[in-house]
């Protein structure tokens, strides 16, 4: 079977098609609205499943050398490598303001102390420069036990309340739909861990589910809710101090 066809296949019927979509979506708009361009980190890239979304910059990823791979999304590799002391301290191996732009996508909550996560992340970022981060807000525990934090809007702003920029917008992502299904996703995925025959269960099932995710994208357009919804990301302006 062609590549091409085995990578959309991959990406559709993958059970996290409906939050990688709403990242997907809201990520164009935000890096067209705001012309991210130049040189810009991704920092956690994992196996870069963003990186189309920067061909206009000099993109470039850091991560762990045994980091994570999602073989549904698998779009490079990184280019650099935290050092061996990075959890102790957070250091990252760059020059104070290297960057035009520094993103940062569902990694923020696997920090033990995310402030100095997000002074990291400012210290690299030229003046007048962007951060753009993703992190959940209702999300099953996942890659534990390194997952420590949910985040409000209110806790958001914390974090950057001690700096000199300019938080220009937060979006929720989802609504009830989209959020159960990503519950039951979850659920769905230990229940066919638990042995062979919950396997073969969830094998029927699946199908079901696959229809229910692209049922929920619609609804979420019908039922919107500014309480309930999955994930947000942030876009904050570093301002010339």
């Amino acid at each position: 079977m062609p590549e091409k066809i085995i990578k959309f296949l991959r990406r559709y019927l993958s059970p996290y098609f409906l939050p990688r979509h709403y990242l997907v979506r809201d990520i164009k708009k935000i890096t067209r609205k705001y012309n991210f361009c130049g040189r810009i980190l991704d920092v956690g890239c994992g196996s870069k499943p963003y990186q189309f979304l920067f061909k206009q910059a000099d993109y470039q990823g850091i991560d762990f050398k045994n980091y994570s791979v999602n073989k549904d999304f698998i779009e490079g590799t990184p280019d650099y490598f935290f050092t061996d002391d990075y959890l102790k301290n957070l250091n990252l191996p760059f020059e104070p303001e290297s960057f035009e732009a520094i993103v940062s996508f569902q990694v923020l909550e696997h920090h033990r102390n995310p402030a100095e996560m997000v002074a990291e992340l400012y210290r690299i970022t030229k003046k007048g420069g962007y951060l753009l981060i993703s992190c959940p807000f209702l999300w099953p525990l996942h890659e534990e036990p390194s997952d420590y934090f949910r985040f409000s809007e209110h806790g958001l702003k914390e974090l950057f309340k001690n700096y000199s920029v300019k938080i220009l917008e937060i979006k929720k992502q989802g609504a009830i739909f989209s959020t159960a299904s990503i519950l039951f996703n979850e659920y769905l995925n230990n229940f066919a861990a638990g042995n062979k025959f919950n396997y073969f269960i969830s094998l029927f099932i699946y199908p079901f589910f696959l229809f229910f995710q692209y049922l929920s994208f619609m609804l979420d357009k019908i039922f919107k809710s500014d309480k309930i919804f999955f994930n947000y990301l942030i876009v904050v302006q570093k301002l010339s101090e």
